[in-house]
């Protein structure tokens, strides 16, 4: 894995209005990499995407719609979109409510099938 070009992918994200942090996770909640707020504790945000993700993974199952690709959550004060990876990993793209749920989907969308090269 290239953890540089990684980096520097998911430091795109932060041009974003608004995105304050990006994380890539496994399964198991173990952060592999991170960039933005340095007041954001990303192996927490790690550790509850990873298990966001799981609990849609099951809800695709059990409804027969497959595995999760892509979810945007939208709450009180922000903003998280979960992203699947290959190789059992997720990137999860955290920002505050004042952002443009567009942009946030399309600029994650847009280096989705970059990072996942990488990550192959």
């Amino acid at each position: 894995m290239a953890v540089e070009e990684v980096r520097g992918i998911l430091n795109s994200l932060l041009s974003v209005r608004e995105v304050k942090v990006a994380v890539v996770v496994g399964e198991d909640g173990l952060v592999l990499d991170s960039v933005g707020a340095k007041d954001a504790d990303v192996e927490e945000i790690g550790a509850i995407c990873s298990n966001g993700y799981l609990t849609l993974k099951r809800t695709g199952e059990e409804l027969g719609y497959g595995h999760v690709v892509q979810s945007i959550t939208r709450y009180q004060s922000g903003v998280i979109v979960l992203s699947r990876l290959p190789n059992q990993l997720t990137m999860a793209v955290v920002a505050t409510n004042k952002a443009n749920l567009a942009e946030v989907w399309n600029a994650t969308g847009n280096i989705l099938t970059e990072v996942a090269k990488l990550l192959r």
